[in-house]
């Protein structure tokens, strides 16, 4: 497995989620902040072409799980994708310390799914984050000009909560754009975005550099007048930083790198009201 993503469970303290990579069997593995597995499951008529983005967030107004793991088949190095697709699952529930790994992936019975494409074209992204209404939010990785030939900030995508409920393809609006210019230097593409649990602050990182948003609790989007926190991620050097999540004080940052048997990392950001 070559994991991909990090993210932190909520209604399960300590437990970690993470993806297969693009063109791997489609399953999704857990483990606690020890590093030690704590469960592998398939994901029913799910196609894994590029896994790279993840996020927890609602289940939906009728759903009786706590929360829901969100799955992004969205990367798409060469933005040639016209469609692209968002899986929705309950999160698993993980296996008690000390129980045996099976080799057989555990099966999850439920899978909602939504197939969307960009409002102009398609895109690269690895970013995506989901509001307590259920909206989904992605992030553009990879360089971008304006008319003008010149470099553009990432842009942020959204995805409104009643697409689940509709049939068809639906469409990835742009709302925003962040203070994040990839591909200004050689680390500067988004690999990774992580919400905070109590929905405040949102962590974006690139393969250099983490950046702390303050959010607007109505729109879901960054506050434009608040600059964020930021740190540079440099000296860790990971093989290819790609995940980040928040972990259990709601301060520090876990950063995780694509891999087999690469290392975590646990790790202090100045935040927006610092």
């Amino acid at each position: 497995m070559e994991n991909s993503v990090a993210v932190t469970s909520v209604s399960q303290r300590g437990i970690i989620f993470g993806l297969n990579d693009s063109g791997h069997e489609p399953l999704v593995f857990a483990y606690d902040s020890t590093g030690k597995g704590r469960g592998i499951w398939r994901i029913p008529g799910a196609v894994d072409h590029d896994w790279e983005a993840a996020a927890v967030g609602p289940c939906g107004p009728v759903a009786s799980a706590p929360s829901c793991l969100y799955i992004g088949d969205v990367g798409d190095n060469d933005a040639q994708r016209p469609v692209v697709t968002i899986y929705r699952v309950p999160e698993p529930q993980v296996l008690r310390a000390g129980t045996p790994l099976s080799d057989s992936p555990l099966p999850i019975s439920r899978l909602s799914r939504i197939n969307f494409q960009y409002s102009d074209h398609p895109h690269d992204v690895e970013a995506m984050y989901v509001t307590r209404d259920g909206s989904v939010f992605l992030i553009t990785k990879r360089r971008l000009l304006d008319v003008r030939r010149r470099p553009r900030r990432a842009l942020i995508y959204r995805i409104p909560a009643a697409a689940w409920d509709s049939s068809g393809v639906a469409t990835a609006t742009l709302v925003d754009s962040l203070p994040i210019v990839p591909g200004e230097s050689e680390g500067s593409q988004v690999s990774d975005a992580a919400l905070s649990p109590d929905g405040r602050l949102l962590a974006v990182r690139t393969y250099d550099e983490v950046f702390v948003f303050a959010i607007d609790s109505l729109t879901g989007l960054p506050v434009r007048h608040d600059a964020p926190g930021s740190c540079s991620i440099r000296w860790l050097n990971e093989k290819q930083g790609e995940g980040i999540g928040w972990w259990w004080d709601g301060r520090r940052l876990l950063l995780t790198s694509e891999g087999r048997n690469e290392p975590f990392f646990v790790v202090g950001c100045p935040l927006p009201e610092e």
